[in-house]
């Protein structure tokens, strides 16, 4: 009986030896994390500005009253967000997808080499990327007004970042050739690990290109695509640098999304409380997001 009270104990303790490590885990997390997110919910029931310290002023809900039915730019920021995050996430997905193929393709050539090119827009810092994007789209002496200029195309030459009409496609293209390199790249991966012996089996039955891509390319990297999807439309949603290098959320509001609105409520106006409550709508609004899309994916892999 001692033996097995031992044997016990030996295992109980083998059991939990793990842990007190997660339990570390689990601290840090919620020092970096779980705090954060607690404390800004707290700071977005109270009306607090920096400039006026002593007004400090518990107002329940009064911040999300405004938010939601007083603030058209708050609106007009919440519509751009899903335009630029609808659009960008779209095409990114294209032209990765599109150049993957290329580069998978056995009918191309260097491809290493062209694969370090075509990761160059996604490892150059995001400051110098805009910084350089700023100067080639410059009204009179930017590169791209001065190539159509040569190319006989001079009338098609703007201000590309204050044209209040161009200026929103101009920032999405911006992004998307910033960001599609990572979906080439992961997509990429996900090709490789594709039996060749299916694409072998295919041209034994006669299948076409098209056929081939449907029924064994796409599902093929399926799941992989679903996750950068998803962490692309969080990236994207929360994205606030290369909006703010670019145009700041001008010229009008027309570029305006709701990380720099917050950024603006936040560093030029000081309303903290207010600040607060857009950053907590922008959580809530996300995870609603993501998990209608889990849901909706989760329906459509059900009725495959």
């Amino acid at each position: 009986m001692r033996q097995k009270g031992k044997d016990y104990h030996l295992r109980l303790k083998q059991a939990l030896a793990p842990y007190p490590y997660f339990i570390i885990l689990l601290v840090l997390v919620g020092a970096l994390m779980i705090y954060p997110l607690i404390d800004g919910i707290w700071l977005s029931f109270w009306q607090k500005n920096l400039l006026y310290p002593t007004r400090d002023k518990f107002v329940w809900f009064a911040n999300y009253r405004k938010l939601l039915f007083e603030d058209e730019i708050f609106w007009l920021a919440l519509k751009n967000s899903i335009i630029f995050t609808a659009a960008s996430v779209f095409f990114e997905y294209l032209l990765g997808l599109g150049s993957a193929l290329l580069l998978n393709s056995k009918y191309i050539r260097f491809k290493n080499f062209l694969r370090g090119i075509v990761l160059l827009p996604w490892v150059v810092p995001i400051a110098v990327n805009s910084i350089n994007w700023t100067w080639m789209l410059l009204p009179e002496y930017g590169f791209v007004n001065q190539v159509l200029k040569v190319l006989g195309l001079g009338h098609l030459a703007r201000g590309w970042l204050s044209d209040l009409n161009w200026v929103f496609p101009t920032v999405i293209l911006v992004n998307v050739w910033r960001s599609f390199p990572f979906y080439t790249v992961t997509i990429l991966a996900g090709l490789t690990l594709i039996p060749k012996e299916l694409y072998e089996a295919g041209q034994i039955d006669g299948t076409t290109r098209w056929q081939a891509f449907r029924y064994i390319t796409f599902p093929g990297i399926k799941g992989i695509s679903t996750v950068i999807v998803i962490l692309h439309l969080i990236w994207t949603f929360v994205n606030f640098d290369v909006i703010y290098l670019l145009t700041g959320g001008g010229p009008l509001h027309r570029t305006e999304v709701l990380p720099t609105y917050l950024y603006q409520q936040a560093f030029s106006y000081f309303n903290m409380g207010y600040a607060a409550s857009i950053g907590v709508f922008i959580f809530i609004f996300l995870v609603v997001t993501v998990g209608l899309y889990f849901s909706r994916l989760s329906n459509f892999y059900g009725n495959e």
